[in-house]
């Protein structure tokens, strides 16, 4: 444990040197939430409702995905693809450390950096444009949005695992053209720029059967309250059932891949 303490030490320092890169990484959120913001805004000068949701509602909903977005979404260990795909695999092969935990660790330390610069930023946004903010009426509440926002993180952990191991089959181009495409489809499907229940019921149970919609419309509606208790189990149930295939898939596809590598660039 000690030494994954020590890469979570270290993950933290490389990011404070490199704190251009961090930096740039949220004034883009920032720019995302304020373009989707405004959409938003003009949108409900024209109604009152939307999908169930008021204004006051919606601009809630979009500054809890925006913290779900970095708490969920900051993740470090998408440059495992490029690790498998031009040989820097191999130095972590010889070490006795576990791949994942070390990736696991160095994740963490990306995800509280992003969570504290998030703090901030919510302040100013919340003094400057006046957002309204909704919190959890309960203690069982907050307990359950902690929780299933942890879950949350760990099935990307794992998703994102399973994407960067396509370069073992594929090491051109590091493996990013199916990262792409991932990136491309993820905030539409996990709810990122509006909630999915503004879609009709039909539509709303696909992107149920999907994983996606665990990263942050779940976890949000939880937050929101919008959910009964039955439904916060159930939609719990779904997401450790998720994240345990995921594991398991990681695993499988992780043994296949090690037995094709061929550390090439090395």
């Amino acid at each position: 444990m000690k030494k994954y303490w020590q890469i979570f030490r270290i993950s933290w320092q490389n990011t404070l040197v490199y704190r251009l890169n961090l930096i740039m990484w949220r004034v883009r959120l920032i720019i995302d939430f304020l373009t989707i913001y405004w959409f938003w805004w003009a949108v409900f000068t024209q109604y009152q409702l939307i999908g169930g949701y008021s204004q006051v509602t919606m601009l809630a909903y979009l500054l809890v995905a925006s913290f779900l977005r970095s708490l969920v979404f900051s993740n470090s260990s998408y440059s495992a693809c490029v690790e498998i795909a031009n040989g820097d695999l191999n130095n972590y092969l010889v070490r006795p450390i576990n791949y994942f935990y070390n990736w696991l660790a160095r994740d963490w330390a990306d995800k509280i950096l992003n969570l504290l610069f998030f703090s901030v930023e919510v302040v100013l946004l919340v003094l400057i444009l006046k957002l309204p903010l909704l919190w959890p009426i309960s203690l069982g509440q907050w307990l359950w949005f902690i929780l299933i926002a942890l879950v949350a993180a760990l099935m990307y952990f794992f998703f994102s695992f399973l994407v960067s191991a396509f370069s073992f089959w594929y090491p051109e181009h590091d493996g990013w053209p199916l990262r792409f495409v991932m990136l491309m489809f993820l905030d539409f499907l996990s709810g990122m720029a509006f909630p999915l229940d503004i879609f009709p019921p039909a539509l709303l149970q696909l992107f149920k059967l999907l994983p996606f919609s665990y990263f942050i419309f779940y976890p949000a509606q939880v937050w929101l309250g919008r959910l009964s208790f039955a439904e916060t189990i159930t939609g719990f149930i779904i997401m450790l059932s998720w994240l345990g295939l995921f594991m398991l898939l990681t695993k499988l596809v992780w043994r296949k891949g090690l037995k094709i590598y061929g550390a090439y660039g090395r």
